[in-house]
């Protein structure tokens, strides 16, 4: 296309091939996500599998805990990822050659390896950059890209290997959520990918992922959310209470960042005796990767990157109002607004 220069070179030398591939041993290697998986977590993970068999022959499994319960990615797990299976049990590990972290890292409290077990291989695009990679065999972890599925694609470009047309357009929607069309914290080798696996997509199975039919529920749970929002200035605030599943904090904020005066949106509610906290901000404005670190309390873990994070909090019998308030306070501190300027964003009549 003229005048545009989307060149970049791929990092992913033959030399961190071979790393990786020594990493994951004879198999069969377990690949894991975080909890209650996104579509970025869903075709990374695939996107690794498939490298590890078509570039080695290495056998694999790929398992995640939580729930996938969004419509669009339920809709992504049985049609273009469905090997994927839930698992609620992590404990004896010793069938397997090794275990990969894949949109997750050691120690970042959204996934459930046990903290004695050191994975052999960590790929990542989350801040902050955990101690424990220090100890891992391979460990590739990158803040500065739009999505780890981006990640994946260098190594398969690299090993030059080809998706099929489903890994293809379970890639694309991974990256085209993770990074809101290439609106929120895209690069160069995001922009490369995203144009590359569009042309290898199933566009029909795309579109049954997107137009994804949404239950009753649904838009209860959004018309509940709004009514619980609070503006605070540039700051959006919503509390929602009992959450029927733990990624609807995470929609909510997507869809506060729209409004016009807000530079930020923190979306809380609890879930399975943890609360669970998203954070998005303007993608000109504080980096939400570092803004969650400022807010999320001692007991919880957070991370994210550009404009877009998360955090959990487990609340061991501790009171959810005096948490949350603890949370929101510091919150509106980060962003220097006050509490007083609290006002509702809808006005009843």
């Amino acid at each position: 296309m003229k005048g545009l220069n989307l060149t970049t070179e791929n990092p992913i030398t033959p030399e961190r091939l071979s790393k990786l591939r020594s990493a994951a041993g004879e198999g069969p290697l377990l690949i894991l996500t975080h909890d209650s998986p996104d579509p970025d977590a869903l075709a990374s993970g695939n996107a690794a599998g498939f490298l590890f068999e078509h570039a080695w022959g290495i056998p694999y499994e790929l398992a995640y805990t939580g729930l996938v319960a969004r419509a669009e990615n339920r809709t992504m797990l049985h049609l273009l990822t469905p090997e994927w299976r839930r698992i609620d049990d992590l404990s004896d590990l010793s069938r397997y050659s090794g275990v990969a972290l894949v949109d997750t890292q050691p120690g970042a409290g959204n996934n459930r390896l046990p903290p004695d077990i050191l994975p052999q291989i960590v790929i990542d695009h989350h801040h902050p950059i955990r101690e424990q990679l220090g100890r891992v065999a391979y460990a590739d972890v990158r803040p500065d890209l739009g999505s780890t599925t981006t990640m994946l694609f260098q190594y398969l470009e690299a090993a030059e290997i080809t998706p099929n047309a489903e890994l293809a357009t379970a890639m694309f929607y991974g990256l085209q959520t993770d990074t809101k069309g290439l609106a929120r914290g895209a690069t160069i080798a995001d922009e490369l990918a995203y144009i590359q696996l569009l042309a290898w997509l199933d566009r029909e199975k795309l579109i049954q992922v997107e137009q994804a039919g949404l239950p009753r529920e649904y838009f209860q749970a959004i018309s509940d959310g709004l009514q619980a929002t609070r503006l605070f200035g540039s700051a959006v605030i919503a509390y929602l209470g009992t959450m029927h599943r733990p990624d609807l904090a995470a929609e909510m904020a997507d869809i506060l960042i729209r409004l016009e005066q807000a530079k930020a949106v923190l979306c809380l509610g609890t879930h399975d005796e943890t609360l669970y906290l998203s954070l998005r901000t303007q993608s000109t404005g504080k980096d939400a990767g570092l803004l969650v670190q400022h807010i999320v309390t001692a007991s919880g873990k957070a991370g994210g990157h550009g404009a877009m994070a998360g955090g959990q909090v487990p609340l061991n019998e501790r009171a959810t109002d005096e948490l949350v308030t603890e949370i929101e306070a510091r919150f509106l501190d980060v962003m220097g607004e006050q509490k007083q300027s609290e006002t509702p964003l809808l006005q009843k009549e």
